[in-house]
């Protein structure tokens, strides 16, 4: 069996920052993304708000429906290079880099989006990267939904077991590192949780269960 390393990316090894944020920003200032796009979104966030539908707000990528879908990867790029990656901490670099030389295989999880997360597994030397896949209409243009398991929150738990199984790897010996209470679910499914510029929750509940704390 294999051991292995589990990477949050927002708020992990990316402090204080949301990439999929500074990617809507970039659009945004690119004007890909226009007034009319951010109403269709807000509207879609109040609508399931006010429905209750706390974990779907994160699932809203109203933003960029209708857009064709290669068009916006095709920014993804620029967006990592320029405004993304000068933020990655050089401490988690190190601590991945560490991890692969004892044997750990190196699995980035987030719920940005999956182009995001494809930059960040190839700048941080990481083995798998998995995040959150946009669902495509047969036309390539993006529905606005999420295609598949939406990697946040109980999405993690499922993404792990699935992992787990494809890669055969024995989660008691492997490692978990993230930032948010809500990542508890799958922390909880390693032998060596660690939260990572933890917030107050998450760090009160990882000092009583006597996890390891870092600052990256």
């Amino acid at each position: 069996m294999k051991k292995a390393a589990i990477f949050d990316i927002d708020g992990t090894i990316l402090k204080d920052m949301s990439s999929e944020r500074v990617f809507f920003r970039y659009l945004l200032n690119k004007k890909i993304i226009t007034a009319k796009d951010v109403l269709r979104f807000t509207t879609a966030f109040t609508n399931n708000l006010f429905l209750l539908k706390g974990i779907y707000l994160r699932k809203n990528k109203y933003y960029l429906k209708n857009k064709d879908y290669r068009e916006i990867v095709s920014h993804v790029d620029e967006c990592f290079r320029d405004r993304i990656s000068p933020h990655i901490s050089p401490i988690a670099l190190e601590e991945m880099n560490r991890l692969k030389k004892a044997g750990y295989m190196i699995i980035l999880l987030s719920g940005t989006l999956s182009p995001l997360v494809e930059c960040f597994r190839k700048y941080c030397n990481a083995d798998i990267g998995i995040g959150t896949s946009l669902s495509i209409g047969k036309d390539g243009a993006i529905t606005g939904e999420v295609d598949g398991i939406h990697a946040y929150c109980g999405g993690k738990v499922k993404v792990v077991e699935r992992i787990a199984a494809e890669y055969n790897l024995d989660l008691p010996a492997s490692s978990a590192y993230a930032n948010q209470y809500l990542d508890v679910k799958f922390m909880r499914m390693v032998g060596s949780p660690v939260a990572v510029n933890a917030t107050r929750l998450l760090r009160f509940y990882a000092v009583r269960n006597q996890w390891r704390t870092v600052e990256f």
